[in-house]
């Protein structure tokens, strides 16, 4: 009886270091990760990701329509902050970040930059909130598979919002204007498929009309249950029935007789 009272306290003992073990580790991580890993707003590094997208990244003719400094993480940085810019351009969707030094490295080591870019498109996804377990606002950003998650200090907030309205009011207008141009597409069918009639006038043929309209005698007659070739001044005649217009047939190439 004392030994298995003597091994459910030992086992109560462990179950309580264990539990207090894990509660230990996992409220350094939070803290350090809500406090020691949070990205700090590094005037050197945006200034630098600013050239770099002025001088290197902007293509011809493309211009900056919003930007805002943000940051982001990564996994290989110890989920350090990458510091930079996120610009929307009227192409496309860019972040330019230095990512953090390593400390092992030469203090003249070069910064290594980072790039993200997304096409400014429709199938662009920009949801806006809290990020990074919820302890600070920003962005995350998908378009067919790749995904990235930026963020905003206080500070800049204001422009990573306007940003995000800037996106999402040219998403609407593309939308609106693909809708537009479906319903032209949608007009002109309509309009091509429509049958097609012609007020016979005075002198004319039916040779000559059916020439006229790309058709045959034949199928003059055919639409319009002709028994013969005669036709009546004033009566409307179907020159081409409803459905897409049909295509012209290809000359084909005379043979020439050898000289001689």
């Amino acid at each position: 009886m004392r030994e298995s009272e003597g091994l459910y306290r030992s086992f109560r003992l462990v179950r309580r270091l264990a539990i207090g073990s894990l509660a230990l580790v996992l409220g350094i991580a939070v803290f350090g990760y809500l406090f020691f890993m949070r990205g700090v707003d590094i005037p050197e590094a945006r200034e630098l990701a600013e050239r770099e997208l002025v001088s290197g990244t902007l293509r011809f003719g493309e211009k900056v329509q919003r930007r805002a400094h943000v940051y982001m993480r990564r996994p290989a940085d110890y989920f350090r902050g990458t510091n930079g810019v996120l610009a929307a351009t009227d192409e496309r969707l860019v972040f330019i970040g230095v990512a953090p030094q390593d400390n092992l490295e030469s203090a003249d080591a070069p910064p290594a930059i980072i790039v993200e870019e997304f096409p400014n498109d429709t199938l662009l996804e920009m949801d806006p909130g809290r990020v990074f377990l919820l302890s600070v606002p920003g962005v995350r950003v998908k378009r067919e598979g790749q995904e990235a998650t930026f963020a905003a200090t206080r500070a800049h907030r204001r422009e990573l919002d306007s940003l995000a309205s800037y996106v999402t009011a040219t998403h609407t207008a593309q939308q609106e204007l693909a809708a537009r141009e479906a319903r032209l597409r949608a007009q002109v069918r309509e309009i091509a498929n429509a049958p097609l009639y012609y007020t016979i006038r005075r002198g004319d043929a039916i040779s000559t009309i059916a020439n006229t309209f790309g058709a045959t005698v034949e199928e003059l007659q055919a639409w319009n249950r002709l028994e013969g070739p005669r036709i009546r001044t004033g009566d409307r005649l179907l020159v081409k029935p409803p459905g897409p217009r049909r295509q012209p047939a290809e000359a084909l190439p005379t043979a020439t007789r050898p000289a001689g």
